[in-house]
C-alpha cells in the first residue's frame, strides 16, 4: 500500500514538472512576441503586427537568400548592406569651390520665426556672483580690451584673405608676366620685383631672408599680404627690415598683426605715405632739440648744408635696423614701444652726440655717407648713455608740445632758427 501512494505521488510529481514547464515556456513566447511587436511598431509605425507578418514573412520572402526590390522598407536599410557610393575623384581647385561655396551659402541669413542669439548670450553675467561689483571704470576697461582682442582676431583672419590675395597676384604676375600699369604710385611701389630685390637685401650678413633661406617665403608672404591690405600704402622700401625684426620674435600672424599695427602709428604711417608736409614738420621739431642739445653739431650741419631729412628718413623708415647692429636696434625698439615716436628722435640725437666729435671733422659727403651707415662696433652701453643725456625739452616744452605748436604754424620761418619761441 505504502509502494502505491508512492507511485501516484511520483505521477503527479511529474505531470506537475511538465505542466510548469510548459507555463514557462508559454511566458517566454509571450515575451518575444511582445518584443516582436514593440520592434514592429518602432520599425514600421504604419503598418500593424498583423499585416507586416503576413506581408513581410511570407510575401516576401524573409528566409531566401536572393534580396528582391521589395526589400527597400526602412526597416530592411537597418539591417541590410549597404553598398558604397562610387564617387569621381576631385581635383583640389574643385575640391576649394565647393567648400567656398558652402560657407558663402552657410553665411547668408535665413528667414527664421526667431532672432538668433550671439555668443555672448552664453555669458549670462558678468561677474560671479561672489564677487564685488566692477567699478564703471573697470567695466569700460574691460570692454575696451575685449573690444581689443576681436579687432585681433579679425587681423588675424585677414592676413590669411590677403595672403591668398598676394598670391592669386603674384600668380597671375607670373603668368602674364608684367603688371597692370596704374597711375597710382603706391601700386608701383608695391611690384613684385621691388619686394623681391629688397628682400634679397635684407640682413644679408644672416643670410635667413634671402632666396634659400628659412624665413625668405615668410618675409615674402608678409611683406606681399600688406601691400594688398594697405594699397594706398603699398610697400616702402624699408619695410622688409621692420617685418624682419618681427618675425625673428614672432610667428607668422602675429608678425602681420604687430606690422601692421607698427606702421598705423602717426608718424610711420606720414613716413610711409610720403606726406611731405608732415615729415617737414617733424624734421623741424628735430631740428629744434638738435639745436637745443647740441649747438656746435647744429651748426657746422647748417654751415655744410646738411639737412636732417638725408638722414632721419633712412633712420625712421628701417627704425634704425639698418643702420645699428641689429641687438642695439632690438634694444631702441623696446623703449619706443614704450615711450612713442618721441625716443625715435631722441635716439637720433643720441646717434649724433656720440659721434659729434667725429662728425665735425667730416664735410657735407662724408656725414652723409657716415650717419647712413653707423660702425659695426658702435657701443650700445654709450650710446645709451647719450640718449639718456639727451633733453627732449626746448623752453620748457615737451616733444609733443613742440611738434603740436609746428603743426598750427601755417607759415613758417624757412631762413630763421627753427627754435620754437615761448609763449
Amino acid at each position: 500500500m505504502h509502494k502505491i501512494c508512492i507511485n501516484v505521488y511520483l505521477c503527479f510529481l511529474r505531470v506537475y514538472i511538465n505542466v510548469c514547464a510548459c507555463v514557462c515556456v508559454c511566458v517566454c513566447v509571450c515575451v518575444c512576441v511582445c518584443v516582436c511587436v514593440c520592434v514592429c511598431v518602432c520599425v514600421c509605425g504604419k503598418k500593424c503586427f498583423l499585416q507586416m507578418l503576413c506581408d513581410d514573412v511570407f510575401a516576401r520572402n524573409l528566409f531566401s537568400r536572393k534580396q528582391r526590390e521589395a526589400q527597400s522598407a526602412p526597416g530592411w536599410k537597418l539591417f541590410g548592406k549597404v553598398p558604397l557610393r562610387e564617387s569621381p575623384p576631385k581635383d583640389s581647385k574643385t575640391i576649394q569651390q565647393e567648400y567656398e561655396a558652402k560657407v558663402s551659402k552657410s553665411g547668408q541669413r535665413k528667414n527664421l520665426e526667431f532672432e538668433p542669439l550671439s555668443t555672448t548670450a552664453l555669458i549670462l553675467e558678468d561677474r560671479p556672483a561672489n564677487l564685488p561689483a566692477k567699478s564703471e571704470e573697470e567695466a569700460q576697461r574691460h570692454r575696451q580690451e575685449y573690444d581689443e582682442m576681436v579687432a585681433e582676431a579679425k587681423k588675424r583672419d585677414l592676413y590669411e584673405i590677403f595672403l591668398s590675395r598676394a598670391k592669386e597676384r603674384w600668380k597671375s604676375f607670373r603668368e602674364t608676366g608684367s603688371e597692370m600699369e596704374s597711375d597710382d604710385s603706391a601700386d608701383r611701389e608695391s611690384s613684385l620685383d621691388l619686394i623681391k630685390l629688397d628682400i634679397s637685401r635684407t640682413f644679408p650678413p644672416l643670410f635667413i631672408f634671402q632666396k634659400g633661406g628659412p624665413y625668405h617665403d615668410l618675409l615674402h608672404s608678409v611683406l606681399g599680404a600688406y601691400t594688398c591690405y594697405r594699397p594706398d600704402v603699398g610697400y616702402v622700401q624699408g619695410m622688409s627690415f621692420i617685418a624682419a625684426v618681427l618675425i625673428l620674435n614672432l610667428e607668422e600672424a602675429e608678425a602681420f598683426i604687430a606690422f601692421t599695427n607698427l606702421l598705423n602709428k602717426p608718424c610711420q604711417m606720414a613716413f610711409f605715405r610720403v606726406d611731405h608736409e608732415l615729415m617737414l614738420k617733424y624734421f623741424a621739431a628735430f631740428e629744434v632739440f638738435f639745436e637745443e642739445n647740441l649747438p656746435r653739431l647744429f651748426n657746422h650741419f647748417k654751415s655744410s648744408n646738411l639737412t636732417p631729412d638725408l638722414y632721419l628718413i633712412d633712420w625712421i623708415f628701417t627704425l634704425y635696423t639698418k643702420s645699428l647692429p641689429l641687438d642695439v636696434a632690438c634694444r631702441v625698439w623696446d623703449v619706443f614701444c614704450r615711450d612713442g615716436e618721441e625716443f625715435l628722435f631722441r635716439t637720433g640725437l643720441g646717434i649724433l652726440r656720440l659721434y659729434e666729435e667725429v662728425l665735425l671733422q667730416m664735410d657735407f659727403i662724408h656725414i652723409a655717407q657716415f650717419l647712413t651707415r653707423l660702425p659695426e662696433d658702435t657701443p650700445s652701453e654709450r650710446l645709451f648713455s647719450c640718449i639718456a643725456n639727451t633733453q627732449m625739452i626746448s623752453g620748457n616744452r615737451k616733444w609733443t608740445q613742440v611738434f603740436n605748436a609746428l603743426l598750427k604754424d601755417k607759415e613758417m620761418e624757412k631762413s630763421s632758427s627753427p627754435t620754437v619761441k615761448n609763449s
